[in-house]
Order: C-alpha cells, then structure tokens, then sequence
C-alpha cells in the first residue's frame, strides 16, 4: 500500500492513544476525588470524644457534701479531707451553733467542733470522725471562663442535698477586698457553706452570698482561699494548679 495511504492510519492510531491516555487521566483524577470526598466524609462523620456526662461530677459531689445544723441553724459543707474528718463551711454557717451536726449524703450524722475559722473570709474548718473516701479534686482556677457550667450542692430551705446549675457570670469579682466566683445560681438560705463544683465534680469554692432584692447574683469563694488560710492542715490536698497564677486576694489574709 502506498506510505500516503498510511499516514491517516497512523494519524488515527495516535489520536485513539491519546484519548485513551486522557480517559486514563481523567479516570485517576476521578478516582482521586472520590476518595478525597471520602476522607473528608469520614472524618466529618467521625463522633467527637466523649464528654463527661455533668451527673457523674454531681455524683462525685454529693459524695463530699454535708448539711450542718444545730441551735436553729442550718447550712451545707463540704468534707475536704475524710480521712482527716476535715469539713470546710462559712463561718456564718457555724457562729451560733452550739455543737454543729454534720450529715453526710448516706444519712449518717455526728457531731463537729470548729477546729479554725476566719471571720473575714468567712471560713470555718470542721473537726469530725475520719471518714471514708477520696477527697475533692481541686478545680484549676485559673481554667475558669465566663459562661462555664457550674453547679451548686446545699440543703437551700432545709431540702438537704439538692443540686443547682447555672454559668461563671464574672471571675474574680472584687468585693470588699474579696475576689469571688460570680454566677447566676439559684441560691437559697441552707447553701452557704456548700460546694460549687465543675461538670466534672471538681470543686471550684465555697456558695457564700447572694445579693439580695436581685436574680441571679450569687458568689462563691474560691477554694484556693482555704487552700492559704488553712494551710498546715489543708495545703496537701491542694493541688498545684488549684493554687496557680494571680493571688486571689487583694489584701492579706487574716492570721
């Protein structure tokens, strides 16, 4: 056949291989965004880490939450140290109580005596019989944000045990020379002295006032004042980050 003849052929055959070549191209580039897409779908699909459920903390809380009365008083508190039988509350709670009755979230009750407390703090330490369990993780403070969840265990009214939630409104509020935890709890006569706790039961301070004639202005004192006032007998259970970053305070605690 003559070689003019030959060259359409061979035009063509070029022409099927490099449509051929493209289609294989296009092919992997396909397959390659088929399996991007599917990446990207499995990862958006992927659940996100377990969060701790809120009521495990709050379990973990009541643990370590007491109600106290005595002489026609009443109050929360909160065992610090059960092995030391160390139960921390508001002097307010305990001043005109002759002989403190303590319960614990099982209903069994003893009686305290006031070992230390700090007028101007508003912090009492409680002596009772060694008791069993761990004690209170200590929250990180300096962790705290405006609009964290946190939750309050008292006997609000004489409802002992009772369980609040709310947010951190302001941390380190200044009052009086105090830094609090402001939040808007619900808080009632019976919580003072009773633990604020994080989702994941850390304690995070003391519920100490509310303002009254308001909503939702409720202070809690932070736990690392007792971790400083009551130092000698307190200070191991503190961890470091409890006690971490900017002093609390800006006046000296009392002797």
């Amino acid at each position: 056949m003559p070689s003019g003849e030959e060259a359409p052929a061979r035009r063509c055959s070029a022409a099927r291989a490099v449509h051929t070549q493209d289609a294989l191209t296009n092919t992997r580039r396909a397959t390659g965004l088929v399996a991007v897409s599917l990446s990207l779908a499995a990862i958006i699909a992927a659940p996100a880490p377990a969060r701790a459920a809120p009521q495990d903390g709050i379990a973990l809380a009541l643990k370590y939450t007491v109600t106290l009365d005595g002489s026609g008083v009443y109050g929360s508190g909160v065992l610090v140290a059960p092995s030391d039988g160390l139960v921390l509350t508001n002097y307010h709670v305990v001043e005109g109580m002759t002989e403190p009755r303590v319960t614990f979230d099982d209903g069994r009750t003893v009686t305290a005596k006031v070992l230390e407390f700090d007028r101007e703090l508003d912090l009492a330490l409680l002596q009772v019989p060694p008791q069993k369990g761990a004690p209170p993780v200590w929250s990180d403070l300096a962790a705290i944000r405006p609009g964290d969840e946190v939750y309050a265990v008292g006997c609000p009214r004489r409802l002992a045990f009772t369980v609040s939630r709310g947010i951190v409104s302001f941390v380190n509020r200044l009052v009086e020379g105090t830094r609090y935890v402001q939040t808007d709890l619900p808080i009632n006569d019976g919580n003072s002295g009773g633990p604020v706790v994080n989702e994941r039961g850390e304690l995070v301070g003391l519920m100490t006032f509310v303002y009254r004639r308001a909503q939702g202005l409720s202070f809690a004192l932070p736990i690392h004042y007792a971790a400083e006032r009551f130092a000698k007998r307190l200070g191991r259970y503190a961890t470091r980050s409890s006690v971490s970053g900017p002093r609390p305070s800006d006046r000296s605690l009392a002797p």
